[in-house]
């Protein structure tokens, strides 16, 4: 197989300026969540998938390039063919970086999604409070098992 070098580097600079404007929107959307401003977090979530959409493209790529070597199809694969031709070696450090950043957005991307997590949980709670209804919390039986109880309160009476 035949190795045009210069479609290799594309595809890692793609992916790398994917990567940063994937940052940036994990960067604006944590913003978004922390103020609790949800009117722009559907376009935020429609550009996330448009730049995962293209990462998932190249992604695909290495991964038939990979197979096609007999190489395992992920990070070490991509690693190892890297560093066993000479004329891709200098693409290691990029490669490197690619995976750091990536790695990066991953973490940026747990926190974000905690984030919601929290606030749902807290809407939900709310909710049951006006709605007179007041989660209990899970208790555990003799047998291990987990038993809810709950209860009803009412916020106020006419």
């Amino acid at each position: 197989m035949s190795l045009n070098i210069t479609s290799l580097r594309e595809m890692i600079t793609q992916d790398s300026a994917a990567l940063a404007q994937l940052k940036q929107l994990l960067t604006h959307e944590r913003e978004q969540l922390e103020q609790r401003k949800q009117d722009e977090l559907p376009r935020i979530v429609e550009q996330k998938a448009a730049l995962l959409d293209q990462l998932n493209n190249s992604a695909k790529q290495r991964q038939q390039i990979l197979t096609t070597l007999g190489l395992p199809a992920n990070v070490y694969g991509w690693d190892l063919f890297l560093q066993r031709n000479t004329t891709t070696q200098p693409l290691l450090g990029e490669w490197k970086l690619l995976v750091s950043e990536f790695e990066d957005c991953q973490k940026m991307n747990d926190i974000n999604g905690k984030m919601i997590a929290r606030s749902q949980q807290t809407l939900s709670h709310l909710l049951g409070l006006l709605r007179g209804k007041v989660a209990a919390p899970s208790l555990y039986t003799a047998q291990g098992t987990k038993t809810q109880h709950t209860a009803s309160y009412t916020v106020a009476k006419a």
